[in-house]
């Protein structure tokens, strides 16, 4: 049995290389030994930045619109961060994740939301409208199931607890936790 279990990491580690070679010619910046996991998705890859040592794990989907007018990518995921599985993130003008961000699996970032102002029209064909920033300060970490909304920074070295809603930002060293998120405690 462990020789069968050898070879399936041995094999799921092949895929990955595989799939982040492919992977990385989709995007602008790919850092050295940054891998992702099959089958997670990149949409507008252009507008994507991923550094050194980086993990995206499997189904994550990573959304942008390509590069802003400026020229700089929409989506930045610094050198030591961890994406985990089903994580989506969409960046339709700046998100920022730096140094060493931990984010658990499950978790959604956006820096837009959909437009519904229109009362004859279904909000799908409405469009989105970018809202705010999106800044996750180096060594924080998002728990699983975390939504992180539009316009928030969240702090260096601090915790967004599991299932946690954050609309405001998040101050350094501090863990956050509820629906609104709130301050529970100083790391």
């Amino acid at each position: 049995m462990p020789l069968m279990d050898t070879n399936s990491d041995l094999l799921n580690r092949a895929r990955r290389l595989l799939f982040s070679w492919a992977m990385r010619t989709r995007v602008g910046v790919w850092g050295d030994r940054s891998r992702i996991s099959p089958p997670a998705r990149i949409i507008g890859g252009d507008g994507v930045e991923i550094g050194e040592r980086g993990t995206i794990c499997e189904h994550a989907w990573l959304n942008t619109k390509g590069r802003r007018k400026d020229g700089k990518p929409a989506l930045v995921i610094s050198s030591g961060s961890y994406i985990g599985r089903f994580v989506q993130i969409n960046a339709w003008h700046e998100v920022i994740i730096e140094q060493n961000v931990l984010i658990a699996d499950r978790v959604y970032v956006s820096d837009s939301e959909h437009n519904f102002t229109d009362r004859q029209n279904p909000i799908r064909s409405q469009g989105e409208s970018y809202k705010g920033a999106v800044r996750l300060r180096s060594g924080c970490w998002i728990g699983i199931g975390a939504v992180i909304l539009p316009g928030v920074t969240v702090g260096r070295n601090s915790v967004v607890a599991a299932n946690s809603v954050v609309r405001e930002d998040v101050p350094d060293f501090t863990v956050v936790g509820g629906i609104p998120a709130r301050i529970l405690r100083e790391v």
